[in-house]
């Protein structure tokens, strides 16, 4: 088992199952690079970072032989479609949560399968000088005029690989064209198979966030983040370090000692997200539903055996989803968050 990011649910669960470990790279390019057959290994994919606890409670609780590596939706949807590094320069992998729809048309055979609802949050410390900021502060902080939500603000965003990263800058009506364009001074984070979440200004091999690779090590106690934290659950944790700390992440990224910020005057709550599904709009600007999304092309066994699982188990699966922080469409039908997504026709198994 790949345990280059393993959360606090995991790490125990693992241990009793007894899954066996294999060699981690120092990068995700190398990790991919180790094998050109559909599905790293035959057990490993990729997808959204913001759904690795939910997917990694959900391989436990269906005792599948897999192992999610994360990493972001632009890496789940480039091993689905085979237009990534190798081996996902082939059709890799034939399921992807993301955290975000397939972009361009749809291909025949693929799926697009929301499962639950999320929100962009914009998270800051519990003590920070604001608790609401407005969505054109939050663009020009990000992409727009470049102006600081307040006195030493400090910004972080997700790396360009992120679905979260997409859905942000659509939502904010920035450029979603690579290379996209951000204002200066904002620190990316980003995931590496041996610091764990790093800073992309970080020389290689290192880490400010986790201490790995600093020498002399930083004690613990100064630790932001662990090596096994996903960035998700790695940028609530910035936001918390520090009064001035503002990231962007989804729901699960709660943590002691971090809020998230209301937008326009509307908190991120199961009733203000949830108006996506009942109205097709939102009074929070930044929610989002997500996916497992669905290839084409032969479909590997333990792919088949967790699919077949969350169909016959969808109360199942969604307790992952809401156990990670995350909301249900609509409590009382799991699963249940619309007959289709915008880009394909939904997996007419799932509810």
């Amino acid at each position: 088992m790949n345990m280059k990011k393993m959360g606090k649910l995991v790490l125990s669960a693992l241990s009793v199952l007894g899954l066996a470990a294999c060699a981690v790279g120092s990068t995700d390019e190398e990790v991919l690079g180790e094998s050109q057959e559909a599905l790293i290994n035959g057990t490993e994919f990729y997808g959204s970072d913001t759904l690795f606890n939910a997917i990694t409670d959900t391989i436990i609780r269906c005792n599948c032989a897999l192992d999610y590596l994360g990493t972001g939706s632009s890496k789940g949807e480039e091993c689905l479609e085979g237009t990534g590094a190798a081996p996902c320069n082939t059709k890799a992998q034939t399921i992807a949560p993301m955290s975000r729809d397939l972009k361009g048309s749809c291909d025949s055979g693929q799926k697009s399968n929301r499962i639950a609802l999320d929100a962009v949050a914009l998270w800051a410390n519990a003590s920070a000088p604001v608790s609401n900021l407005s969505s054109a502060a939050v663009k020009n902080a990000y992409c727009g005029t470049c102006t600081a939500p307040w006195t030493g603000a400090k910004l972080y965003r997700r790396d360009d690989i992120s679905g979260t990263t997409d859905t942000f800058r659509s939502l904010n009506s920035c450029s979603t064209t690579l290379p996209y364009s951000w204002c200066p001074g904002i620190e990316a984070v980003e995931e590496n198979s041996t610091t764990g979440p790093r800073l992309q200004s970080d020389a290689a091999g290192t880490s400010s966030l986790t201490g790995v690779g600093l020498p002399p090590l930083t004690p613990p106690a100064t630790w932001t983040c662990l090596v096994a934290d996903s960035v998700t659950d790695c940028m609530g944790k910035i936001a918390a370090k520090d009064v001035n700390n503002l990231a962007y992440a989804g729901l699960d990224a709660a943590t002691a000692g971090a809020q998230a910020l209301s937008i326009d005057s509307v908190a991120p709550t199961p009733t203000t997200i949830r108006y996506l599904v009942n109205n097709g709009g939102t009074p929070y600007k930044y929610a989002r539903f997500l996916y497992l999304n669905e290839g084409n092309g032969s479909r590997a066994t333990a792919e088949t055996n967790f699919l077949n699982w969350i169909i016959a188990n969808p109360a199942n699966f969604e307790d992952a989803l809401t156990d990670a922080g995350f909301i249900a469409c609509d409590p009382g039908n799991p699963l249940e968050c619309g007959a289709t997504g915008t880009t394909c026709p939904r997996n007419s198994s799932l509810p």
